[in-house]
């Protein structure tokens, strides 16, 4: 073999093992943001889902479905951490922003990975009341009165009778 030869051979094994190989998605896995976050909102729940990958042609799905009675939802995060594959695509199913409950579907192509985090963050609901506010004056005449006071029992651990 020719000397020329040989060394872009040895340069062309070098430059390949040197290289890390770039991964190409058909679709960009963008973190999915709804709503638009604030200080006051009260982080309602926190999931992170890893998933290997799977070699089916559907890939895999993984569902999150959670519901917060009393509190309304004002902002949702789903971010793709996948590293080695292109990761998982986020999608609202039901519910979402504006409402107490949600169910988002993770779905990852063939040969990929879900690594991914879940934020919901959100407010506490307080009901209207259409009872006036207690007023000091009318306190006055309520008094604490005990049922049977007489017959209570003052000393329980009293371990007999006196």
């Amino acid at each position: 073999m020719n000397v020329s030869k040989i060394k872009i051979l040895v340069k062309l094994i070098f430059i390949i093992s040197n290289v890390d190989a770039r991964i190409f998605c058909e679709k960009n896995k963008m973190p999915l943001e709804v709503g638009e976050w604030h200080k006051d909102y009260k982080q309602m729940d926190s999931a992170i889902v890893e998933n290997s990958p799977v070699t089916i042609n559907e890939g895999q799905l993984y569902v999150y479905e959670n519901y917060f009675p009393g509190h309304t939802i004002k902002y949702i995060h789903v971010d793709n951490l996948a590293i080695r594959s292109c990761g998982a695509s986020a999608s609202i199913k039901n519910g979402g922003v504006g409402t107490s409950s949600v169910l988002i579907v993770l779905h990852a192509d063939s040969n990929q990975e879900i690594r991914s985090v879940i934020d919901i963050w959100g407010v506490k609901n307080y009901e209207k009341t259409t009872r006036r506010a207690l007023n000091p004056e009318s306190l006055k005449n309520m008094k604490s009165l005990y049922l049977f006071k007489e017959l209570r029992a003052v000393n329980h651990n009293g371990g007999f009778w006196r």
